[in-house]
């Protein structure tokens, strides 16, 4: 389809809320286009990797935290032989199993490292965005969607736009939400 963006993401089922992130996230930027998501076949389904479509994918996201999934590896090492853009972040609050790290170490990527979902995906969206605007004309946006990244980059490297997410403190099974 025209203006159509793909992403593939490589990601084990322990990361599937940084993968709803995402999925938000690319709801909003740009409108004007559509995002097919493609994404690791998930336990239980077919075990093989849609090759085809991540070879046809503008971007490719790699998300690592405690265990190496399979297909991450064959799904990676495609993407890097593709030449597919690439995004890697590993989790650093898990632990990595024996797997992962000999993977981490020796796959040859670069990793962004994160803490909570939200740190990931707030670096994520300032990254694709630097993509999305350095690639156009070659990923189709119209004019005023370029104009618009632009904005929310500019917004997004701005210190006092970004605010750390407040602390839980005990509402999480009930509570009551109060004006302000």
């Amino acid at each position: 389809m025209e203006g159509e963006l793909a992403i593939y993401i490589s990601a084990a089922p322990e990361l599937d809320q940084e993968c709803e992130l995402v999925g938000q996230l690319l709801a909003e930027i740009p409108r004007s286009r559509r995002w097919r998501i493609r994404r690791t076949p998930a336990a239980g389904e077919p075990g093989n990797p849609d090759l085809v479509g991540l070879a046809s994918s503008q971007f490719y996201l790699i998300l690592i935290a405690s265990d190496i999934y399979a297909p991450v590896g064959v799904e990676a090492g495609r993407a890097q032989r593709e030449h597919v853009p690439f995004f890697a972040y590993r989790k650093m609050s898990a632990v990595p199993s024996p797997a992962t790290s000999h993977f981490v170490y020796h796959c040859g990527i670069e990793w962004q490292p994160y803490q909570a979902p939200e740190e990931f995906v707030r670096d994520f969206e300032l990254r694709l965005i630097e993509q999305l605007v350095q690639g156009t004309p070659g990923y189709g946006l119209q004019v005023s969607d370029v104009e618009d990244l632009v904005a929310r980059l500019a917004a997004l490297k701005e210190p006092a736009a970004y605010r750390e997410p407040e602390a839980r403190r005990g509402a999480g099974r009930g509570g009551v939400i109060l004006e302000v």
